[in-house]
């Protein structure tokens, strides 16, 4: 059967092979979801009130992703993503390690898969990969590399992409930390999992914990060529250090508050202080879990808000997929209310880890309803990290 226009409307479009071979890309699109909400329409005609039209209105950024799904983007409205490229790292750590207490100095529980001159090529492989992306979806999205980039592709109705190198691994040689720079990254952590040669992370301390001359070097290097110091990862020696070398502000892109999980993988209070008293923005991962009864409420607060204003069935297909699906998760209310207590609403911010993107179409309404007024929610999911991007690229 020929399909109709009205059925069209529900189905995806997808981009011919012989494109995607031109521009080095292999397919990476699929059909078939078993739940039909994982597809999207991201038209405004399915606005359900003032929360919807006032999200659209924001320039929503999310501080950190690990991956990039188009899809995902348009659903949850989302304008600007910080997008965390690396090496790959594995995990060797042999003993069980509490969370809360400090790990032992020198023991390596990570292993980078890449070093030397191989671990620059691969940082180079990742960077190109992502700008290929971009260019084979320009219509899309767009790398952002300069400060007038973010509005200008803001206003053009795409998604402005931020390039982070997710740990400080360098050489050794602020000259590759330039090249670097001169390919599109912008964000760089001094380290991730595991610690880098000038700094260590949560999770691995080195023999003397904190940066090295060298790694206040790299700090100040950032400062000058326009890349945004992340903290995220660092340990707390780390981010003191850090903090003490900056003459810019700094972020942490992906955290939640040590206070609340007991976690050194988290910030502490003073740690957050510091970010904010450098002009900084420390961004709280945006999910944490929903009970069942919630999941059941907001599942049927959904569909029988459906079943009241759509009467013809097409119409309600495409009402559906427009809607965010249910999520295990909601919006962690009381992280975001610890770190405003402590940072300021100036220096609070979110990020997902590629976790339920299209959930934050939601977000801008639980802020509100919180509590929140309209210009404090618009710093918190999206304005305040806007504010040290132009300040820093």
């Amino acid at each position: 059967m020929k399909p109709t226009k009205r059925h069209s409307q529900l189905a995806k479009e997808f981009v011919g092979a012989p494109d995607l071979r031109r521009i080095g890309l292999r397919p990476g699109y699929r059909v078939g979801h078993l739940d039909g909400t994982a597809n999207y329409v991201a038209d405004h005609r399915f606005d359900r009130g003032p929360f919807d039209r006032l999200h659209r209105e924001l320039t929503v950024v999310d501080a950190y992703s690990a991956l990039v799904d188009i899809e995902e983007l348009l659903r949850g409205r989302i304008n600007v993503v910080i997008q965390a490229l690396g090496p790959e790292e594995l995990f060797v750590q042999e003993e069980l390690q509490n969370p809360s207490e400090e790990p032992p100095k020198g023991v390596r529980s990570w292993l980078p898969v890449f070093e030397g001159d191989e671990l620059v090529e691969r940082i180079k492989v990742g960077i190109d990969e992502h700008l290929r992306f971009a260019e084979a979806h320009a219509d899309y999205i767009e790398v952002a590399l300069t400060e007038p980039d973010i509005p200008r592709i803001v206003a053009d109705e795409r998604i402005g992409m931020v390039l982070m190198l997710v740990s400080g691994y360098i050489a050794d040689n602020l000259d590759v930390l330039k090249e670097f720079h001169e390919l599109g990254i912008r964000v760089m952590c001094p380290s991730h999992l595991a610690a880098t040669s000038w700094a260590d992370s949560s999770a691995e301390l080195n023999d003397i914990p904190g940066l090295t001359d060298f790694g206040r070097d790299v700090i100040r290097t950032c400062n000058e060529i326009g890349v945004l110091v992340d903290l995220a990862h660092c340990s707390d020696y780390s981010c003191r250090d850090s903090l003490a070398v900056t003459k810019r502000p700094v972020i942490a892109t992906h955290t939640k508050v040590r206070a609340i999980t007991g976690s050194l993988r988290d910030m502490s209070d003073d740690v957050i202080r510091g970010v904010a008293d450098t002009g900084g923005v420390v961004c709280v991962l945006a999910a944490t879990p929903r009970t069942a009864e919630e999941r059941h409420d907001a599942r049927l607060k959904r569909d029988r808000d459906l079943l009241a204003r759509y009467s013809d069935p097409f119409d309600l297909a495409e009402a559906k997929l427009a809607d965010a699906q249910i999520w295990s998760t909601k919006l962690d209310l009381k992280s975001i209310d610890y770190a405003v207590n402590v940072a300021g609403i100036d220096h609070v911010g979110l990020s997902s880890h590629a976790q339920n993107v299209p959930q934050w179409k939601e977000f801008t309404e639980t802020l509100l309803r919180h509590g929140f007024t309209e210009e404090e929610t618009s710093k918190i999911l999206g304005e305040n990290v806007q504010r040290i991007l132009r300040e820093t690229l």
